[in-house]
């Protein structure tokens, strides 16, 4: 009965609510969406701190909602996206230029305008209806580029030696600190990645550009464009300033009315707010996991969780398993790995709560390693045609920094009880014998990775070992190869939860994200915020890793 009350209660303030809004003239009729597209657009809610000193940027599941709202709202005649500095992978911008693609196919005038264009910007940008360039902006259109830093030579001079162990030939996490450059393997899988990324792009633009691929492949080959020249070649449709836009799209949609992102999302979500007062929707679950993972507590960066503690997100499992208002777990992971021990603790709550609901997968820019890993666990597993994924392997070892110590004149007594006491001290190399059973835990974990693959993938172990081996994989080339169910992304990952519960695919439903940020009112939850000395060396403790061979850096 007091449920009854309070939603009823509710439904008529709102209702109020909205007819003041109306007789105040707040309720602007509008046909137009102005939306910017920049920064991170990072994949969890930023925590509640940074709202103190700035105005909280939109998550990435966030702007997908909003696309989704402005495809289906029937007021909606058109889309103003302003993108700049874009930090994210390929994944993100993938699934984002199926949004506006979406937003076409829905009958919506897509524009993009760009003061500046890199590869990334203009990827995104070809997919609009129209791409409008500031009459002093450029385009650096350049293609791709992947660079590793190697640090063996540096460690030398200083007296630092790395003794590290892998399992796969393509695990290359080491090679940074134990060589001066690349391994054939390293350089076979790098080629092999960036030659399937560079198709993706190219292929994207000369569909969207109306042009053949090797026209695109030479314009990319030039490389640098101002304005001018990139209307000449066709790689824009307009020179203009942003406040010009509206103007040019009158030709189209005629009268515009702009309303700013923050204003719809605000109607979006009260309206959002009636209908689930009036129908009650199942409840969807929304777990992040963003960033590295490690055992232990979740340690939360400014946008979002920078490394993912394995006890964190087993509370919140139990926690979701328990709801029985919760029908279903959608899983979100954008990780390169980290522990090998909290991956698989991590692996099997997921396992035992994919026995009571479902549990869908839907990989960001990067899962790999350990964050593949865990993704095992759900069934489907959606990625985008970039993501890097993959890296079925293990590395372990310790840094040696005798010599170091020695040129600084600093020198070291250790006194044990147990002849392995000492085996992990930075003073001391591997002994053969610790050499071996170091080897031997690396491949009793590889093979255990191998098989957890073979048993949630449907493969025999022999047929998973030409695609593991610490091997990097694009998501096209992971599908190609079984490693993942099928290219797509949050939306897709979500139209799938509903034909499980056998829901139309236009219900709405009720997404609950986890982790929850915290609370700045509670002590406990502010005390979060102070650094604390071991929340920069928690990776110390790990004594096998699986983490993503090579860090990318795409220039």
């Amino acid at each position: 009965m007091l449920r009854f009350f309070t939603r009823h209660t509710l439904r008529v303030i709102y209702w109020l609510l909205d007819l003041l809004a109306c007789l105040c003239g707040r309720r602007r009729t509008y046909n137009t969406l102005c939306l910017e597209l920049s920064g991170s657009l990072p994949e969890g809610p930023s925590v509640p701190l940074v709202s103190l000193w700035r105005s909280p940027s939109l998550d990435f599941l966030s702007v997908i909602a909003l696309l989704r709202w402005a495809r289906e709202d029937t007021q909606i005649r058109a889309v103003v996206c302003t993108i700049s500095d874009l930090d994210v992978g390929w994944a993100r911008l993938q699934e984002l230029r199926r949004a506006l693609a979406a937003l076409r196919q829905a009958g919506k005038q897509v524009w993009v305008h760009l003061t500046e264009g890199t590869t990334r910007e203009y990827y995104l940008a070809s997919a609009a209806d129209a791409i409008v360039l500031a009459p002093t902006g450029h385009l650096a259109v350049t293609g791709l580029a992947a660079e590793t830093l190697f640090f063996k030579g540096a460690l030398d001079k200083l007296g630092i030696e790395a003794q590290l162990h892998q399992a796969g030939v393509y695990k290359s996490a080491g090679e940074p600190f134990t060589r001066e450059s690349m391994s054939e393997p390293h350089r076979e899988m790098l080629n092999s990645l960036l030659d399937d990324l560079y198709s993706q792009i190219v292929d994207g633009i000369a569909t969207a550009r109306g042009k053949s691929k090797p026209a695109v492949q030479e314009l990319i080959d030039q490389g640098l464009f101002l304005a001018r020249e990139a209307l000449e070649v066709g790689l824009i449709d307009h020179i203009g300033y942003e406040d010009e836009v509206p103007g040019l799209l009158e030709a189209k949609i005629g009268p515009v009315q702009m309303i700013e992102v923050g204003l719809y999302r605000r109607r979006c979500l009260r309206a959002i707010r009636r209908h689930v007062l009036r129908t009650d929707p199942p409840r969807f679950a929304f777990v992040s996991v963003n960033g590295p993972i490690k055992r232990g507590e979740t340690l939360d960066g400014p946008e979002g969780a920078n490394a993912v503690g394995a006890t964190s997100f087993i509370r919140d499992l139990k926690r979701i398993r328990d709801d029985r208002s919760i029908a279903c777990v959608i899983v979100r992971v954008s990780s390169p790995g980290g522990s090998g021990s909290a991956s698989d603790l991590m692996w099997h709550e997921l396992y035992k709560t994919r026995e009571q609901k479902p549990v869908i997968i839907s990989l960001g820019d990067v899962a790999a390693s350990g964050g593949y890993y865990l993704a095992l666990a759900g069934a489907p597993v959606f990625a985008e045609e970039g993501t890097i994924t993959g890296s079925i392997g293990v590395i372990a070892g310790k840094a040696v920094l005798h010599d170091l110590y020695t040129r600084l004149g600093v020198s070291k007594e250790i006194l044990t009880r147990g002849r392995r006491a000492a085996v992990f001290s930075d003073y001391y190399t591997f002994a053969p014998s610790e050499r071996e059973r170091l080897d031997f835990e690396v491949h009793a974990f590889y093979q255990d990775f191998v098989e957890k693959v073979a048993r949630c993938r449907g493969f025999s172990v022999h047929a998973v070992e030409p695609h593991a081996q610490g091997q990097v994989w694009s998501g096209r080339q992971a599908w190609a190869r079984g490693l993942v169910d099928a290219i797509g992304g949050i939306e897709e990952a979500l139209g799938e939860a509903k034909r499980r519960l056998g829901l139309p695919a236009g219900e709405p439903v009720i997404i609950e994200s986890f982790p929850k940020p915290p609370s700045l009112w509670r002590l406990s939850s502010f005390m979060r915020f102070i650094p604390r000395r071991h929340d920069t060396s928690w990776w110390h403790r790990e004594r096998l890793w699986a983490i993503m061979p090579v860090t990318l850096r795409f220039l």
